[in-house]
């Protein structure tokens, strides 16, 4: 079955800034009222500043709460070519992107009482982290199973193509992480859609109905769809969620899951312990 997985990059960091808040309460109500479950991709740091905001989210047992690390320090470099022009973005340390990774966890456990499964890397790369095993047993150590790191085609930009779907890092040694593609048009470049000349959407109603169709498309081939927004892409472009509304409302017509990405990684790995068998 098609399933559609709603994440959420909750990461602005400035101590002073509604914006987490405002998404949080935004968020909440609209999952509620379309009864509809979604992931907290969360930084530590952002964990920090609104610990009684996602603590009252909590409340609805609808949400799941992973990690986005402490403070959004890139896992690898990305030399990325647009319609702006090239730029190069460099990565953390190996050192950096441990602690980043530890204390992360160590917030969410303390704050909320969560243990982390899952992770969405800063940013996002082309092929994930396919060509980083040493950053993948940085993450298995502690405790990391699913992740989010490919969410960038080959000029680390978007689109990533619809038909890159999950899969485990077996060939780099770890049979039980999952991978997270985050494929097609996501919020990233909102700010170029919607709202500045030149639009190719005219409006977010127009973006939803576009992604509505790659919903479609989605259904068709019985593929996952790992959808990702961010606290403050939301609340400038779409502050009353019309997109997520859209696309749950979507999901349900074709008939798709509309799940956490835990339960789903629960799911794979039954799955592969089922097509194993019994040991001899």
């Amino acid at each position: 079955m098609a399933v559609l997985l709603l994440g959420y990059d909750v990461e602005t960091q400035d101590p002073d800034a509604p914006v987490t808040k405002q998404f949080l309460e935004v968020a909440t109500r609209v999952h509620s009222e379309m009864e509809a479950p979604g992931t907290f991709f969360l930084c530590g740091r952002t964990v920090e500043n609104n610990t009684d905001a996602i603590i009252e989210t909590q409340k609805t047992g609808l949400f799941d709460y992973q990690s986005h690390t402490y403070s959004h320090v890139l896992f690898k470099c990305l030399w990325q070519v647009n319609e702006e022009g090239e730029r190069l973005v460099r990565s953390g340390s190996i050192e950096q992107i441990a602690e980043e990774v530890d204390r992360a966890n160590t917030v969410l456990r303390e704050r909320l009482g969560v243990t982390v499964t899952g992770l969405t890397t800063p940013w996002g790369y082309y092929r994930g982290l396919g060509d980083r095993p040493d950053l993948l047993a940085i993450l298995h150590g502690n405790g990391i199973r699913f992740l989010r790191s490919w969410a960038r085609n080959e000029k680390d930009w978007v689109p990533n193509p619809l038909e890159v779907q999950p899969f485990f890092y077996e060939c780099q040694g770890f049979p039980d992480m999952l991978e997270f593609p985050m494929t097609g048009r996501h919020d990233c470049d909102w700010s170029r859609s919607l709202g500045f000349e030149p639009r190719e959407f005219k409006d977010v109603h127009d973006f939803a109905e576009y992604l509505a169709g790659q919903l479609e498309i989605i259904a068709e081939n019985d593929w996952a769809w790992p959808n990702n927004q961010h606290d403050h892409s939301t609340m400038k472009h779409d502050p009353e969620m019309v997109v997520i509304r859209r696309l749950i409302e979507k999901a349900r017509e074709l008939g798709m899951q509309v799940a956490l990405y835990r339960d789903y990684y629960d799911q794979r790995m039954a799955e592969k312990q089922v097509t194993a068998g019994p040991e001899s």
